[in-house]
């Protein structure tokens, strides 16, 4: 069997990616050349990893796209992983494990200190530390259920509600990453990727969605074949969120239906005059955390918590999440702190802290995660449903609620990458 290694694609590896990618997944759609050349450029400075045999030939390579994620309405680095392709002929000889550990280290490198994905082998990525976080949602409306809901909620004055109305410029994409952003926070949710204002600018200039601001909010859809799919609608008030329906409303004069791509407890759901179809699909993704601390730090939680509590990490992919750790919660902030100078695995195997002396005996009153529990405990698993699923150890049920109580949340996903 050759030796694999790993380096940095480059620009002369492109022709090659693209090739197995056809042969693995097929060729690209029409109009995928643009798409393709716009990922590439993303991520081709330190961002696309290639699995090379020892003549130098591209096995395999997936790229991690720079991304900002909501967790408990603060805004993280977060690396999606995508484009994970593999030459069929060398399949099963650790092409996709060797790449995927690859992709991690690489991750803590650059700083992204959580990742996610959509996984096509959801067990070759949990070997590897991720696990199931949420889902994105698509929700059918019939199209005449939101033309009433707009016209219902302007109410009489029909220009105050629709002040500051017209179709968005790209010199508007920080305005919307603003917004977006406000929101997130606004509501502490957990999951949704916040668009740079380079990309929410280069979809206005190319005109790929139909785009619309107002005060208080903005819409971006698509209105092509048989649905109009909603793919973002964010509104700061009542009044900007029912002028912006009346604006998806007024398009379905041409089509039936309503594709919305919204946060599953969407405001919406409260206030429009019926029922979303039963057509409701759901894509799981998987998510990890990169750097335990780091991003323990910058996560947002509820300001009425207030925890302290032990918690041993074991993660061979992630050296740096490895060990023993004091989390502390109050405030709405956290902090994760490693306390100690080896933890001692279920196998037997000590790992090294950094050095820091700890002066409480692991006795197995302290839950005990490996990379796929502390990913899921992150995402709002609670540790009950962790331990039936074996990916949770050791422990008492006070520290279970506290570990629960820190982590609650509901995640979602509304961006396919």
């Amino acid at each position: 069997m050759s030796e694999l290694r790993t380096r940095d694609v480059v620009e002369a590896d492109l022709p090659a990616i693209l090739a197995i990618r056809a042969r693995s997944f097929g060729p690209l759609a029409s109009g995928g050349d643009a798409w393709w050349q716009r990922v590439s450029a993303e991520t081709l400075d330190g961002r696309m990893i290639a699995v090379v045999d020892e003549s130098d030939t591209v096995l395999g390579a997936g790229r991690i796209r720079p991304y900002e994620q909501a967790w408990g309405g603060r805004h993280l680095r977060m690396g999606g992983v995508a484009g994970v392709y593999v030459e069929p002929s060398a399949r099963g000889r650790g092409v996709a494990t060797t790449l995927t550990r690859a992709l991690i280290t690489r991750m803590g490198e650059l700083g992204d200190v959580v990742s996610c994905l959509f996984p096509t082998t959801p067990s070759l990525y949990r070997r590897s530390g991720y696990e199931i976080g949420g889902v994105q949602t698509r929700t059918t409306y019939a199209g005449h259920l939101l033309r009433e809901l707009g016209t219902s909620r302007r109410g009489t004055d029909r220009e105050a509600a629709t002040t500051g109305l017209r179709p968005a410029r790209p010199d508007d994409a920080q305005r919307l990453q603003d917004v977006a952003r406000e929101a997130g926070t606004r509501h502490g949710v957990s999951g949704p990727m916040l668009q740079s204002v380079a990309t929410l600018r280069g979809t206005l200039e190319r005109d790929e969605l139909n785009a619309y601001v107002v005060d208080g909010g903005h819409v971006l859809y698509d209105l092509s074949g048989d649905a109009l799919t909603v793919e973002e609608l964010v509104a700061t008030t009542p009044e900007a969120a029912a002028t912006l329906w009346g604006v998806v409303g007024s398009g379905t004069a041409a089509v039936p239906t309503v594709h919305t791509y919204l946060d599953p407890r969407d405001p919406v759901a409260l206030v429009v005059g019926g029922l979303p179809s039963t057509e409701v699909q759901q894509v799981p993704w998987m998510g990890r955390v990169i750097d335990f601390a780091a991003a323990f730090g910058a996560r947002g939680f509820a300001p009425q918590v207030s925890v302290e509590v032990d918690l041993v990490v074991s993660d061979p992919e992630a050296a740096s999440n490895t060990g023993r750790w004091a989390l502390t919660v109050g405030g709405g902030r956290g902090t994760a702190r490693r306390i100690d100078e080896a933890v001692v695995r279920a196998d037997g195997v000590g790992v090294p802290g950094d050095g820091i002396a700890s002066t409480r005996h692991d006795d197995g009153s302290v839950l005990r995660v490996e990379a796929r529990g502390l990913s899921a405990l992150w995402c709002g698993w609670s540790v009950s449903r962790l331990r039936q699923a074996g990916l949770a150890s050791g422990g008492t049920l006070d520290g279970d609620a506290a570990l629960d109580a820190a982590f609650a949340c509901q995640p979602y996903i509304t961006e396919y990458f």
